[in-house]
């Protein structure tokens, strides 16, 4: 539908898929300040066997104590927010499958202030995944994710150094978008109308421009 746009400034496909996902993840965001979508069973991006590590209580809270906790050994991908805080789904024990709470790390001070211990609990600080179980080893992520996610993320055994297509190492733009279908047709239908707006060339503007260069 966009084809007879300016050719000096061509719409790729490229430009095409990153409008389509930030327009995505407005409509999502608005949808999850609802309430909503957070039991879908598509939407949100399973992020397998993160490594963590063990570190002081007292790197992400203000909490004197010698407690140790388990922090995820590298950054976590950008992941949306919305009114009500991150789009997680659930983060559970790669061993078990056990579900942790989420909670701020001032909230999870005060738990052990008041001597609340019988669950587990994670929270996000920094780009960091903490839980509060020290000797957690890895656990999965559910997530919506604004970043792009590479494949020794969502793949850790994957080698695309030796093929162009396969299932796990399909190209960015050519992966499935992860968008509720009664949300499909907005998300398209804004995405044409920015473009439309950011690249046709109005015939009253051609006009109005001719006029002034003639009465010059």
């Amino acid at each position: 539908m966009l084809k007879y746009t300016s050719s000096d400034q061509p719409i790729t496909d490229r430009m095409i898929y990153n409008e389509i996902k930030s327009t995505a993840d407005l409509l999502i965001k608005r949808e999850t300040d609802k309430r909503k979508l957070f039991q879908s069973a598509n939407l949100f991006t399973f992020l397998p066997c993160i490594e963590m590590i063990k570190v002081p209580l007292s790197e992400c809270c203000d909490y004197v104590s010698p407690k140790n906790i388990a922090r995820s050994k590298y950054k976590i991908p950008k992941i949306a927010e919305g009114n009500l805080g991150s789009l997680v789904q659930q983060v559970t024990d790669v061993e078990n499958g056990k579900k942790f709470v989420e909670v701020t790390p001032h909230r999870y001070a005060n738990l052990l202030a008041l001597g609340v211990k019988n669950k587990i609990y994670f929270w996000r600080l920094n780009d960091y995944l903490y839980i509060s179980q020290e000797d957690t080893e890895r656990v999965n992520l559910f997530a919506y994710f604004e970043e792009e996610l590479t494949d020794d993320l969502l793949f850790p055994d994957c080698d695309c150094s030796y093929t162009t297509h396969t299932e796990k190492c399909t190209p960015i733009p050519e992966r499935e978008l992860k968008v509720p279908g009664y949300l499909i047709e907005n998300v398209k239908s804004m995405v044409y109308d920015k473009f439309l707006k950011a690249y046709s060339q109005l015939p009253e503007d051609r006009t109005s421009n001719n006029k002034d260069e003639t009465s010059k």
